[in-house]
């Protein structure tokens, strides 16, 4: 997948839905028209709309589909899809109705911290619908335990678990949320304001606080083992041990350390979309 410039020229289709075998509506918008077929997925954040309007995340999707064919979905009860928030088995379902819908070529699945958990996920248990995978942020679980020392304490988690609830939407807490993903951008107003409406636009702060708990006590270990799929883990701005392990635990993965202290990749964005670009072009099944 050669390099191109930004290219403000690449829009993004309507918003389409895939339809799930119990009936919600899964958002998703495709862009560009290359020969590979990405999808992306961010973590806790997702409108497949209003992504489009902040200028870095829509420069990031932009220079992905530069030379592939994108596809951006929501995941049920968040952005444009209908639904309640689904456990992490409803979320790979899901992800295989996005795809027939979207009619995606045995995809390269592009993910960051949950979305990345998510694709791993489905990459374990259909590894015939895959091509390769892209993590960043890649973790094993949310929790300390006497084997998984980058794990954070109960007594953390349930704080941060607090502050969420509290505060989701707010641009006080959206501000934190960025500082703490993003430091090049600590304080930057317009940063704050995007962030906040992104929240809103993502679901109500209820729904968002459980989806997090849910995800604080999940264990991804044992999945991760049974991935079959050319694997790419990214690290940056966070501790490159623990992307490492992670790495470690999936057969064949290669793990790369990107220097920088933007967690957040389309902040700074250069060095990930190269690493991408180089793991599509170099993996053989990106030959067919």
């Amino acid at each position: 997948m050669p390099y191109h410039p930004p290219m403000a020229g690449i829009v993004a289709s309507e918003t389409r839905h895939a339809r799930t075998a119990d009936g919600v509506d899964l958002a998703y918008r495709v862009a560009g028209d290359g020969p590979v077929d990405l999808l992306w997925s961010f973590s806790q954040l997702s409108d497949v709309e209003a992504t489009w309007d902040y200028p870095p995340i829509a420069d990031f999707l932009r220079e992905l589909a530069a030379s592939a064919r994108l596809i951006v979905h929501d995941r049920r009860g968040m952005g444009r899809s209908t639904g309640e928030r689904g456990d992490l088995a409803t979320d790979v379902s899901d992800l295989a109705a996005v795809l027939q819908a979207a009619d995606a070529r045995r995809p390269y699945l592009i993910g960051a911290v949950i979305g990345g958990g998510i694709y791993a996920a489905f990459a374990s248990t259909r590894p015939d619908r895959v091509s390769g995978l892209v993590w960043h942020g890649a973790f094993g679980r949310s929790a300390w335990a006497p084997d998984y020392p980058w794990g954070v304490s109960q007594d953390d988690l349930d704080e941060y678990g607090r502050a969420l609830a509290e505060g989701w939407a707010s641009e006080e807490f959206a501000a934190a949320f960025v500082a703490s993903g993003a430091p090049s951008r600590a304080g930057d107003v317009a940063s704050a304001q995007f962030f906040a409406r992104w929240m809103r636009c993502t679901s109500d702060a209820t729904s968002a606080a459980a989806y997090n708990r849910q995800w604080d006590a999940m264990d991804l270990r044992p999945l991760l083992r049974r991935v079959r799929v050319p694997t790419l883990i990214l690290s940056r701005g966070a501790d490159p041990d623990e992307a490492a392990h992670v790495a470690g635990l999936i057969p064949g993965a290669r793990f790369v350390a990107l220097a920088g202290s933007d967690f957040m990749p389309f902040f700074d964005s250069g060095p990930i979309l190269n690493a991408i670009r180089a793991f599509v072009r170099t993996d053989p099944s990106a030959d067919g």
